[in-house]
C-alpha cells in the first residue's frame, strides 16, 4: 500500500497545492488560486500525501465564532480538493479528520465550511458536518427613490460594523474581512459602506462573477434595506442585483432559503441552530 500522511504543508509543497487546486477548479480560478497562495501569512495549508507526495489539500482560515455569549476560535476550510487522478482513495476524509484533530489539540471549537454542490453536502454530512446557516436566494431590480450613498470600506471599518449589525454567528475579524476584501476585488466586488462616510447607517458585500452584481451581506436597519438596495445599484451602474443573504436580511426581503454552510464541533462547546454565516469565498 502507498504510504499516506496528513499535515500542515511545508512551503515547497505549495506549488504542487496549487497545481491540485487548478485541476479541480478549472483554469478559470488561475486569479483566486494565485490571491490565495499568496496569503501564507494567514492561512494555514494542510496537505495529504502519498508517498510523500501532495495529492489532496484544504485551507483552514481563522475566524471566530459567537454564541451564547463566548467566542470561539474556529478555521473556515476552504478549497477542499483532491487530485482527480487520486480520487477514491479516502485522501480528503482522511484529511479533514486530521485537520478536525488537530483543532480540537488547539482548542479550537468548530470547522465551517460551505460545500458547493449538493453532492458535496452530502459528502461532508457523512463526515461530521451539518448544516448551520441558511442563504436566501433571489433578485433585486431597481424600482427608483431613496438611495443612500455607497463608498468602498477598509476592512476595520467594515468590521465594526459588521460586529454592529451582527454581533452573534460567524466573525471573520480585521485580518480575515481584509482576506475577504481582496478575494471580492478580484471579481469586480468590494466591501462597502452605506450612507454617509462619516456616520454609515450599514454595509454590504458585493461580487460580480458575472454579468450582475451578487449582494453578498447586507446590514442596515430594516428602514434602509430598500435604499441601500436602490444605492448599490447605482454604485455599479446596473438596474438589477443577484442576492445571495443571510438568514435576517433574506427573511426581512422574503427570499426562498435554502441550507448554506456547514458546522462540525472540533470541541465540547454546543451550538445554537442557525448561527448567522456570510462572506463564504465560494
Amino acid at each position: 500500500m502507498p504510504q499516506t500522511s496528513y499535515g500542515i504543508a511545508q512551503p515547497e509543497d505549495l506549488p504542487r497545492l496549487r497545481e491540485i487546486f487548478l485541476r479541480c477548479f478549472g483554469a478559470a480560478a488561475a486569479k483566486e488560486a494565485d490571491y490565495i497562495f499568496s496569503q501564507k501569512e494567514q492561512i494555514d495549508f494542510w496537505a495529504a500525501k502519498v508517498q510523500n507526495r501532495p495529492a489532496a489539500m484544504l485551507a483552514a482560515m481563522p475566524v471566530t465564532v459567537v454564541c451564547g455569549g463566548g467566542e470561539y476560535p474556529t478555521r473556515y476550510l476552504y478549497g477542499v480538493a483532491t487530485d482527480p487522478a487520486l480520487r477514491g482513495r479516502g485522501l480528503c476524509s482522511g484529511l479533514l479528520e486530521e485537520t478536525c484533530r488537530h483543532m480540537a489539540r488547539q482548542g479550537e471549537a468548530f470547522a465551517l465550511l460551505y460545500p458547493s454542490s449538493e453532492q458535496n453536502r452530502r459528502f461532508y454530512a457523512a463526515r461530521g458536518f451539518a448544516d448551520c446557516s441558511a442563504v436566501g436566494r433571489g433578485e433585486y431590480a431597481v424600482r427608483g427613490g431613496a438611495a443612500l450613498p455607497c463608498t468602498a470600506a477598509d476592512a476595520a471599518r467594515y468590521d465594526a460594523l459588521r460586529r454592529k449589525f451582527a454581533p452573534e454567528g460567524l466573525q471573520w475579524g480585521r485580518e480575515g474581512l481584509s482576506l475577504q476584501k481582496g478575494w471580492l476585488r478580484l471579481y469586480g466586488g468590494d466591501l462597502w459602506l452605506l450612507g454617509p462616510p462619516d456616520d454609515p447607517a450599514g454595509c454590504a458585500a458585493v461580487s460580480r462573477e458575472g454579468e450582475i452584481p451578487r449582494l453578498r451581506e447586507l446590514l442596515t436597519a430594516p428602514e434602509n434595506i430598500r435604499p441601500a438596495l436602490e444605492g448599490l445599484c447605482r454604485a455599479f451602474g446596473t438596474d438589477r442585483l443577484t442576492l445571495a443573504l443571510p438568514q435576517s436580511a433574506a427573511r426581512r426581503l422574503a427570499l426562498p432559503e435554502e441550507p448554506f454552510m456547514m458546522l462540525r464541533r472540533t470541541g465540547d462547546t454546543v451550538w445554537p441552530d442557525p448561527i448567522y454565516t456570510s462572506l463564504a469565498m465560494d
